[in-house]
């Protein structure tokens, strides 16, 4: 279990006990009391009224009046965080949801009732649909334990276009895209900045001791999502005219983003999408018919045609 998730844990736990001892609470968690002590602290300066004794019987325990730990959310605000996380939950894999799996339960139970009922109101007018995705990724909670450590790793990727090939990579963090989970990392085999997809990952061990690359600078994820990654070459610019019936298709809409009239009229997507990913954007625009028409990248028009002609020859 991660500290955050303990932190989460213990919130929760002295909001129903009149008394609790570290040494306790350590049993609980399976760390030391030393680590349990820490984590006390914290939740000092978080503002958890927490009051100490020492000596015999003492231990923690919360002033009178002092047990509702409710955070200061309006319901809007608590309403956000739960479709936000329900959201997350509807990729299959996840770094953190099984030390979470029980977020949405226990911000409810930190919550006044009557906010809790004005929320289970509101929730029944809102919902989040996203791009559901049936694929696996085992190596994900290691791929950003190592960005976390600042730890390069040795690893077997399956690329579309080379096969399975090992590689040294950098992990900056990972971040979920379109029903896919990407890690943002420094390639070094490309000497340069990449995306690569989360489920291709084969095997991931860590690089120590002497001939281990100097880490490069820090890139935090959201100037990474923002396009600050000195990637030109990973992401390709799209451009697909639409039309009128299309141009109301909510597939095209998830799939590509915002839909748009240009200078002349025509009604057109401009994206940017990773080059990876042209097999899977191939299959998705020949399945919408002639209503789209992609005009490049060229990569993507090849992919179409071609799948286009194997269709066709099942039926020759």
């Amino acid at each position: 279990m991660s500290r955050t998730a303990r932190l989460l844990e213990l919130l929760v736990k002295v909001q129903t006990r009149t008394h609790f001892t570290s040494r306790e609470l350590a049993e609980e968690f399976g760390v030391s009391r030393r680590t349990i002590l820490r984590d006390m602290a914290v939740l000092s300066q978080m503002g958890v009224p927490l009051r100490s004794t020492s000596g015999p019987g003492g231990g923690y325990s919360l002033p009178r009046g002092g047990r509702r730990l409710s955070p200061s959310l309006r319901v809007d605000e608590a309403l956000a965080l739960i479709v936000s996380y329900e959201a997350l939950l509807r990729y299959p894999v996840s770094p953190f949801s099984e030390e979470s799996v029980s977020a949405v339960t226990k911000l409810r139970a930190a919550l006044p009732p009557d906010v809790v009922g004005e929320l289970d109101v509101l929730r029944e007018h809102v919902a989040v649909v996203e791009t559901v995705r049936d694929y696996e990724a085992p190596l994900l909670g290691d791929l950003l334990r190592a960005a976390l450590d600042g730890a390069h790793l040795r690893i077997t990727y399956d690329s579309i276009s080379s096969g399975a090939r090992e590689r040294v990579i950098f992990p900056f963090g990972v971040y979920a895209s379109q029903g896919f989970w990407y890690c943002a990392c420094r390639d070094y085999k490309r000497e340069m900045n990449v995306s690569l997809r989360a489920d291709r990952f084969l095997s991931a061990k860590r690089l120590e001791g002497p001939g281990t690359p100097p880490r490069p600078p820090r890139i935090p994820m959201r100037s990474w999502t923002r396009g600050v990654r000195g990637d030109p070459g990973e992401r390709i610019r799209l451009r697909v005219s639409v039309g009128e019936r299309s141009a109301k298709s909510f597939e095209l809409v998830s799939l590509l983003g915002r839909i748009e009239v240009d200078r002349s009229g025509h009604t057109v997507v401009d994206a940017e999408i990773p080059r990876s990913e042209i097999d899977f954007y191939a299959s998705q625009l020949l399945s919408i018919g002639t209503d789209v028409r992609v005009e490049s990248p060229a990569e993507l028009v090849r992919a179409i045609r071609q799948k286009a002609l194997e269709v066709a020859r099942l039926y020759d």
